[in-house]
């Protein structure tokens, strides 16, 4: 501290401005990439800069879906036909087959099931929830998790 310096006092940011979890969070920006990560066998999801899954269809047929792993970017290609506004039966991680179906969660808009993976932001990897219906583009984060990350679209703010 200088001479000039001993004479001020603190900032009021910095006397009554603490640190808490809710001004330490990374807020993930909408295009922001996102690392994806099943979260059974742990691999990377992402694959030729999409995220790509085993899908099976509302009629048992399955196959492949890709879905862009761009934040609030909703493009996705499929090699069967998905029906708008019905759901899928399933999605699985392409490495160890395993279902990414939560049981039990259901879409923030409706009473579709969703489908979850990790999703890695900086040094930090959280739960990601995505809709099963076709066309929807609900996704969220654990309640848990807020006190890690904020999406851009988040209502909080």
């Amino acid at each position: 501290m200088t001479e000039k310096d001993k004479g001020k006092g603190q900032s009021w940011e910095e006397l009554f401005w603490k640190s808490h979890k809710y001004n330490e969070r990374v807020n993930i920006k909408s295009g922001s990439y996102l690392r994806s990560f099943c979260p059974h066998c742990e691999k990377e999801l992402t694959r030729n800069n999409v995220i790509h899954l085993e899908v099976i269809g509302p009629n048992d047929e399955s196959g492949w879906i890709e879905l862009s792993p761009y934040l609030n970017t909703f493009d996705r290609k499929t090699d069967i036909k998905l029906p708008e506004a019905q759901e899928v039966k399933d999605l699985r991680c392409p490495h160890c087959h395993e279902s990414l179906k939560i049981e039990g969660r259901h879409c923030g808009n409706g009473d579709a099931h969703v489908a979850g993976f990790l999703v890695g932001i900086s040094n930090i990897r959280v739960p990601f929830f995505i809709c099963m219906r076709e066309g929807c583009h609900w996704h969220a984060i654990a309640p848990d998790d807020e006190g890690k990350i904020i999406l851009d679209d988040s209502h909080e703010w």
